[in-house]
Formats: C-alpha cells, sequence, structure tokens
C-alpha cells in the first residue's frame, strides 16, 4: 500500500500535468494558463477537475515554508481564506485535512492551525460548525488514538501568563433556555467526564451562576451504591486545612450557604449532606466565628440525630430535655421518658444512705473535688425504717474538709441524706447563668412562635429551611 507521502507525490504529479502549464513569461493574465512561481490573476473562478486521489498536491521543502496559502483580502463581507467540503458519505471524509507526519514534532506543531489577527471578539483562529437542526454531531471534533498518559483529544491553552481574568483555554457556551450544557466530558469507563489540574494555587473547578442559577449542579442516576453527584478527596501529602469540598459565601444575602445539600425523596433515609470519616477524625465539621457552626430544622421530626456519644464544651441551652431508653417492662414496643431536672441555679445533687453508730453519730465522706466544685450547701435528712419511726436527725456538723455529720437522737437509725451545691469552678463563675434574659434584636418574635398562634416568620432565627423557597427541582 501506497504511503500518504507516495500519494501526495503521485498526485502532485497528476495535478500539474492536467491543470498547470509552464511559460516562460513573468506572470499570467485573466484567461491564460496559471504560472508556477508567479502571481496569477483572475477575475473569475479557477476550477481545477481531477479524478486522482487529491485534486491538488502542492509540496514546499523549504524551512519556514507554507506549501499552501489562502487568503480572502476583501474588507467587508464573509470570505473564506481556504475552503474545503467533501460530498462523500463514506467513513473519514473531510472537507479540509490536515496532517502532521513527523514522529517527534517541536513545541507548537499541529497538522491543522488556525490564527486570528483580530482585536475583537468576533474573530476565531479555528470555527466548526453543525449546521443542521437535528442530530449530535460535533461542530468541532477532537479525536487521538494515543495509549500514553495524559493524551488529549482537543486541547486549548491562554499563552500569556499576564492574560486579563477569565481568559479560557477552552470556552464552551450554549444559549438554550432549558438544560443547556456549555461543555460536556463523557468517560465511558472508570475514567473523569471532566478532570482539571491546577499545580499552583488557582482553583481546579471554578463555577459561578447569575440570579437563580446554580454554580455546580450534580446529579447521580445510578442504582449502583456509593454513586455520588460530588465527590472530594484530599491527598495523603496535603497540608493542614485542606479540603475535600469546600464551600464559601461573601455576602450577607439571606439564607445563604457555603455548602448546601438536599434530599428531596420523600421517604427514610437520603441525606442532604453526608459526612464519614474512618479513623479518628471529624465527619462533618462547622465553624463559626459569631453565627452557627453547624444549624439543623426540622419541623416535624429531629434537626439533629446523633447515633453515639455527644460531648458539649460550652454552654447546652433547651427549651425541654428528656432521656429516653427502651421501656424495661415493653423494650420491643415503647419507650421510657423521663424529664430532666431543672433549676435557676448551676445546682448539682449528691444523695445517700448512711446508718448511725451505737451513739448517734455518722459521718459522711464527700468526693476530694467536692469543695472545689461547690458553694451554699442545702441539706435533707429522712429517717428510713419503722424501728426508728419517732427518732429525729439533723445535721450535725455541716460540710467541712468534704465530709459531713449526721446525728440521730438514736442509734442504729438507718438515715437519707441529700446535699447540694451552687457550681463555684473557674467555667460556671465566667458563665453564670442569667435567670431572665432580654431578647434584644430578636424583641417581638418567638422560640415556638406556633405555641402563641404566630406564623413561623415570627421564630427567634429563621434558618434556611424553615419558610418554603420557590425554587425548582432540578431532575
Amino acid at each position: 500500500m501506497h504511503t500518504r507521502r507516495a500519494l501526495v507525490r503521485s498526485a502532485l504529479a497528476g495535478a500539474v500535468v492536467a491543470a498547470l502549464v509552464l511559460v516562460p513569461v513573468a506572470g499570467s493574465a485573466d484567461g491564460d494558463p496559471l504560472l508556477l512561481g508567479s502571481e496569477n490573476l483572475a477575475t473569475s473562478s479557477t476550477v481545477l477537475e481531477t479524478a486522482g486521489f487529491q485534486g491538488l498536491a502542492v509540496l514546499d521543502t523549504h524551512v519556514g515554508a507554507t506549501a499552501l496559502e489562502g487568503a480572502a483580502t476583501a474588507p467587508t463581507g464573509s470570505g473564506w481564506g481556504v475552503a474545503g467540503a467533501t460530498s462523500s458519505a463514506g467513513a473519514d471524509a473531510f472537507g479540509v485535512w490536515g496532517g502532521l507526519n513527523v514522529t517527534t514534532p517541536g513545541a507548537g506543531s499541529a497538522g491543522v492551525f488556525g490564527r486570528s489577527a483580530s482585536t475583537t471578539a468576533n474573530g476565531y483562529g479555528v470555527w466548526g460548525k453543525h449546521e443542521q437542526t437535528n442530530g449530535t454531531a460535533a461542530g468541532v471534533f477532537g479525536d487521538t488514538n494515543s495509549t500514553s498518559a495524559s493524551a488529549v483529544g482537543v486541547g486549548g491553552m491562554v499563552d500569556s501568563p499576564s492574560a486579563a481574568p477569565f481568559s479560557a483555554g477552552v470556552r464552551g457556551v450554549n444559549n438554550a433556555n432549558v438544560l443547556g450544557v456549555g461543555v460536556e466530558g463523557v468517560a465511558s469507563g472508570v475514567g473523569y467526564g471532566g478532570f482539571f489540574h491546577v499545580p499552583g494555587a488557582g482553583f481546579g473547578v471554578a463555577a459561578d451562576a447569575g440570579n437563580g442559577g446554580i454554580g455546580v449542579y450534580a446529579t447521580v442516576n445510578s442504582g449502583a451504591s456509593k454513586s455520588y453527584g460530588v465527590r472530594g478527596s484530599v491527598g495523603s501529602n496535603s497540608a493542614a486545612d485542606s479540603a475535600g469540598v469546600f464551600g464559601e459565601i461573601s455576602s450577607n444575602a439571606a439564607n445563604g450557604a457555603g455548602v448546601r445539600g438536599v434530599n428531596n425523596y420523600p421517604s427514610c433515609c437520603g441525606m442532604g449532606v453526608a459526612g464519614f470519616h474512618a479513623g479518628q477524625g471529624i465527619g462533618v465539621y462547622g465553624e463559626a466565628q459569631n453565627g452557627f457552626a453547624v444549624s439543623g430544622f426540622s419541623p416535624n421530626n429531629w434537626s439533629g440525630y446523633f447515633q453515639g456519644s455527644v460531648n458539649v464544651v460550652g454552654t447546652l441551652y433547651k427549651s425541654s430535655g428528656a432521656f429516653r431508653i427502651d421501656n424495661p417492662i415493653d423494650p420491643a414496643h415503647t419507650y421510657l421518658q423521663h424529664s430532666f431536672v431543672e433549676s435557676p441555679d448551676m445546682k448539682n445533687v449528691y444523695d445517700g444512705v448512711v446508718r448511725t453508730n451505737g451513739k448517734g453519730f455518722a459521718t459522711v465522706t464527700l468526693p476530694k473535688w467536692f469543695g472545689a466544685l461547690n458553694r451554699d450547701f442545702r441539706y435533707q435528712v429522712t429517717v428510713v425504717g419503722r424501728a426508728h419511726w419517732d427518732a429525729k436527725a439533723a445535721i450535725w456538723n455541716e460540710v467541712k474538709d468534704n465530709r459531713f455529720t449526721i446525728r440521730t437522737d438514736q442509734p442504729e437509725v438507718k438515715v437519707s441524706w441529700q446535699v447540694t451545691g451552687i457550681r463555684n469552678d473557674t467555667y460556671a463563675n465566667a458563665h453564670r447563668i442569667q435567670v431572665v434574659v432580654p431578647k434584644g434584636s430578636a424583641d417581638g418574635r418567638y422560640v415556638h412562635p406556633e405555641l402563641y398562634g404566630k406564623p413561623i416568620s415570627k421564630s427567634v432565627v429563621v434558618l434556611p429551611g424553615m419558610l418554603k423557597e420557590a425554587r425548582p427541582t432540578l431532575r
């Protein structure tokens, strides 16, 4: 089989014989034969017809030479420097074909190169267009057979390091009103539909949306488990404070969110936002200097659900409280709930049972940290048992050195005792509870407005989700 270079040479010979006549004059006029090495002028189209492999083939072996050049110099209207078209319905038919035949080409080499010298926004170096109103063929299509890493079908580049902001190596624009796609990437295997790499301090993916838009929207239609609309990962060599997914909001817009997760599935148990950690780290972390680090709202279910221990370093505020366990006498069908003990003081409660000796005395020893933690002690003593129902009991010596003494007027009396103390540790003294607190900026609002016949908009804090959002659900 002939190589492409051999076919080019053969077609060149046929084309020259058929269409070009060597005439030893300085140039050709309108209607004269075409002359090689001279400028040829014509006022009408010149057509070359051939049945060969190429209609016209030109070889130029000079360094930096242009084998074939076309230019349209009219100052107005549409014009083409080079126009190519094919009527073939076969595979691999091309209107214009360019090839790079060297094994190790130099930097910037290309089979086809397009250049725009325009200073306006309308000129294109290369422009491809699919003119039909149906079909899915590409206006510009790039393909590579390379098996090397980082091979590309289509590449785009902004050369200048001082290029203006928002310059783009590759830009896709879609003017459709509904669900149009500017750029689409598809990976049929385990690869990436789109991969963005920034070796420096830039952004791997940056997204911006106008009014009512969404910067990044991802969906999963897979029936397989562990499919993700968006997944972020931090490599093993990443520095501190790195994030697989980072969300930020720079405005004071109401209900704005750095990261928002929505689950529109009506039944159990999908998650709007899920965080997992396989080791000793944090699955989900929230931080706010003045606002809410983590906030949840659910008018008909749990605003937060923790299956495991919960540690609060700070003050816990609540409207009510209860512990809940499986009912010991009906564990499969009912819960048992108890309310917490509450008081306006930061009160600790201690109790126990003791028996006085033959002289009616009993000393109760308290924990070593009792005196450091408590002040303002209160006492309760009660005689237990029929044998001493008429006995008297009293606190004989109050708390001192983490102990106190009970005395009864009869010997060997069983006594139930209780002591309370107000917290006196450093944290409690720095964060003493204020019993009645003015609402300040929340004046006129309610913690539970619905209990007072008020709308939810009268809540002390209106969180995202408390008010219905007029946003379409994207599918």
